[in-house]
């Protein structure tokens, strides 16, 4: 038998009220030599039924079993592809028909990417907040694999049901790990760090849904805290701890990252803050400045505000000093 060209693995769990409106999107994909993996993680609602309604009335689809969590069922749906090239999908989004052509079409021209995402449009208007629409103008602004690799430590760069993976690099890392964080940004962050070269394609092709059920909003997997942590596990291999930091940002952003750090080690010789009524200000024992030339003699510098526009003038500033991303600094949040 054949193998399909992509896998779609798709866990699904009390989904019934979407689950459907996702896996009709899949039925219209100009790509149809796809296989859909369905694994149900212990569905308690008409989900599993539904599922295997479609299976029953199209072999592309599969029914599996989950129920130990979603990492568990992610790991068990890609332990079943078929396919080199993985795609995710979540039971509430739907992929737009060119979704998984111009994925896997990228993928094939491009063989130095291990992964692509696509642009995202969140929906319902109505649910979707001002801090999501402001999370997901960040995230569609991120499509070159070195603009993904330079805002890694920033938040997530890629929307997890939007992407398509090569089985052979989602494996060589481990696939999917409960730390219990955010498991997509803890893949994200082991692909980067490992090599990989992450991009998307420049399209809108995957509508996000944005309600007040998604596990973003009710695990506490993906709270704030989560997210830090899931950074801090992975910081040391990106900055080694011998390295001297100067911390752009003096705010709550800077300050919780060197309390962590220096707790791990580090050691921050200089902190710049562009707000004038922090300057002065002893940190550690360390005086906050005002901005002025980026000072690469003085450490490592991290960009550590939560202001999204403070950091882009930073980072702008740092650009025409010919300071580099991952060579002298890093973004951070």
């Amino acid at each position: 038998m054949t193998a399909p060209r992509v896998s779609v693995v798709l866990p699904f769990r009390d989904a019934a009220a979407t689950l459907g409106e996702a896996l009709d999107s899949l039925r219209v994909q100009t790509l149809a030599d796809f296989e859909c993996l369905l694994i149900d993680d212990a569905s308690r609602d008409a989900s599993r039924q539904i599922a295997a309604d479609y299976v029953a009335s199209d072999a592309r689809f599969r029914l599996l079993d989950g129920g130990h969590g979603l990492v568990d069922a992610l790991n068990r749906g890609v332990a079943a592809a078929g396919a080199a090239l993985i795609a995710r999908m979540d039971a509430d989004d739907i992929s737009l028909p060119e979704r998984l052509a111009r994925q896997a079409d990228t993928l094939m021209a491009d063989p130095t990417l291990s992964a692509v995402g696509c642009l995202v449009e969140c929906f319902p208007a109505a649910d979707t907040g001002a801090g999501m629409r402001r999370y997901v103008e960040w995230l569609n602004s991120l499509v070159t694999p070195e603009a993904i690799r330079a805002a890694i430590f920033v938040e997530s760069p890629i929307a997890h049901p939007s992407a398509m993976l090569r089985r052979d690099a989602l494996c060589a890392i481990g696939g999917y790990r409960d730390t219990g964080g955010p498991e997509d940004y803890d893949l994200w962050l082991r692909l980067v760090l490992d090599g990989h070269r992450l991009g998307k394609v420049p399209l809108p092709l995957l509508h996000w849904r944005d309600g007040s059920g998604r596990l973003s909003r009710v695990d506490p997997r993906y709270a704030r805290a989560g997210f830090f942590a899931t950074k801090l596990a992975h910081f040391s291999r990106a900055v080694p701890s011998t390295t001297g930091l100067q911390i752009w940002g003096a705010g709550p952003t800077g300050r919780a990252w060197a309390r962590a750090l220096r707790e791990r080690g580090y050691r921050v010789s200089r902190f710049v803050d562009v707000a004038p009524q922090r300057w002065g200000r002893r940190l550690g024992g360390v005086p906050v400045e005002p901005p002025g030339d980026p000072d690469a003699s003085a450490g490592f510098a991290l960009v550590a505000t939560g202001s999204p526009g403070a950091r882009v003038s930073i980072e702008a500033l740092f650009t025409t000093h010919e300071l580099r991303p991952w060579r002298d600094y890093l973004s951070v949040a």
